[in-house]
Formats: structure tokens, C-alpha cells, sequence
């Protein structure tokens, strides 16, 4: 395989940065400063390692898309289930696509569920207003959805189960959880502060916050965690239901 040397570039994310690089002609590899960006299958990429350069870029041009087809969603014609499906097909993948492997802030959340629930008021002709107060309940009720932050942990969840059934032999495996669980250095050049998010351990919290919503409640020892998640985990398809969301009835 030969490298396109014009599109390759170097990124150390949260780490220090890398040093010269070169190729074998001593040609230099241009490496990603702390300014700089880049994008790779549609994700924005940075030294930081944040996500939200991407999420804002994505809601950016999903919120450029559907206002393009207005007449679409205000059709009087068109059945409120079809306009619907044609939002989840579109505009689902373009918001959600590469985030399975990435961890979101309550934050990043929010500005999630906002724009996807302000999507929905303008398919079933809902305005925002403090008189009527229809709350967001009412709207996923109304078109048979679930917040898209569920959509996302659903699809993490079953995303994480393939990491964890590929096994301790297994790059993705290994990749995943000694980056995940990596502490501060003791030469750090900065104090510790607040414990940063990781993949993995996140994953862990929202199985047993799903684990204790379910009816009757699987409540998961802490003690315990890792063991019982990765003992469920091999069960492929008591996982497949676990990751499962509950439909609604969406009201007439």
C-alpha cells in the first residue's frame, strides 16, 4: 500500500506532542498543532480529543438539510409516520454516524436532544410556546420516538458488547480498555483535576443505569460491575434484547 504524502498527517491526542517524523526519504510528516484540525470519515478530529467540534459541525449541517425540505414537513398531505421515517433515515446517520465509539458530556447531550426534539415539533406542527406548554413528552408520544440520546446509548451498547465478546486476545479489546483506564502520569506537569470520561468505564455506568430501569429492576453489584456486565455481555442474544428500547404507541 503507498501512502498519499500529501493527506498524511500525524495527531497525538491527549498526550505530548510528537516530534519529528519522517518518512523513508527523510521527507517530514506533517503533524496536527494544538490549533489545528482534521477531518477523517466525517469526524473533526483535534489534539484534544473532544467531540464537540464534530456534534456542533453535524447539527450545523442536519439543521442546514431539513430546512431544505420545509415543504416536505409542512405538507398537510403527507402522513405525519412517513415524514418521520424519512427523518430517520436521513438525518439519523448523518447526526449519529462514528459516535458509537465516543463518549458525550451531559452537555453535548442536551444540544442532542434539543435539536432532535426541535425537528419533531416542526414534523407535527408543534411551535415552542410557554401558553400551550406541549412538553417534549408529548412530542415523542406524538411520533412514536425516543430521545435520540437513547438511540445513541442503544447503539453503544451493542457496539460495546462486540468489544467486549472480542476478547482480552483482541486489538480492539486491548486498545479499548488500557486507554480507557489509564491514570495521570506522577510527572505530570500539571496537577490532577477532574477525572476525565472514558469509553469504557462510561459503558459501564449506563448498562447498570439501564440494568436498574428495567422492570423488574437487575440491580448491579459495584463490587461486581465489570464481571456481571461482561458475563451478560456473552449472552449475544439476551444483549441484543438488553439493548433493545421499548416502543411506544404513538397517539392519533
Amino acid at each position: 500500500m503507498a501512502l498519499n504524502r500529501a493527506k498524511t498527517k500525524l495527531l497525538v491526542v491527549n498526550g505530548p506532542p510528537a516530534g519529528v517524523v519522517t518518512f523513508t526519504d527523510n521527507t517530514p510528516v506533517h503533524v496536527v498543532g494544538d490549533n489545528e484540525s482534521l477531518e477523517y470519515l466525517g469526524t473533526v478530529l483535534n489534539r484534544k480529543g473532544s467531540p464537540q467540534i464534530t456534534l456542533t459541525t453535524r447539527l450545523a449541517r442536519a439543521k442546514q438539510e431539513f430546512n431544505k425540505l420545509a415543504q416536505f414537513w409542512s405538507h398537510a398531505n403527507i402522513k405525519t409516520a412517513l415524514k418521520v421515517r424519512v427523518f430517520k433515515h436521513f438525518f439519523y446517520p448523518m447526526v449519529l454516524y462514528g459516535l458509537t465509539h465516543v463518549w458525550l458530556t451531559d452537555s453535548l447531550r442536551n444540544r442532542l436532544d434539543a435539536w432532535h426534539c426541535r425537528c419533531l415539533r416542526r414534523i407535527v406542527r408543534v411551535k415552542v410556546s410557554m401558553i400551550s406548554h406541549v412538553t417534549n413528552e408529548v412530542i415523542y408520544k406524538k411520533t412514536d420516538c425516543q430521545p435520540i440520546s437513547k438511540e445513541l446509548e442503544s447503539l453503544q451498547l451493542k457496539y460495546f458488547g462486540h468489544v467486549v465478546r472480542a476478547g482480552i486476545a483482541d486489538t480492539i479489546h486491548n486498545v479499548t480498555y488500557n486507554q480507557s483506564h489509564n491514570t495521570r502520569t506522577l510527572n505530570a506537569p500539571k496537577r490532577a483535576g477532574r477525572p476525565c470520561h472514558k469509553w469504557a468505564p462510561g459503558m459501564e455506568l449506563t448498562v447498570s443505569r439501564w440494568a436498574s430501569a428495567q422492570r423488574p429492576p437487575l440491580p448491579i453489584p459495584v463490587s461486581q460491575r465489570q464481571r456481571v456486565i461482561f458475563a451478560k455481555c456473552e449472552d449475544r442474544a439476551g444483549w441484543r434484547s438488553f439493548c433493545a428500547l421499548p416502543t411506544r404507541r404513538r397517539d392519533p
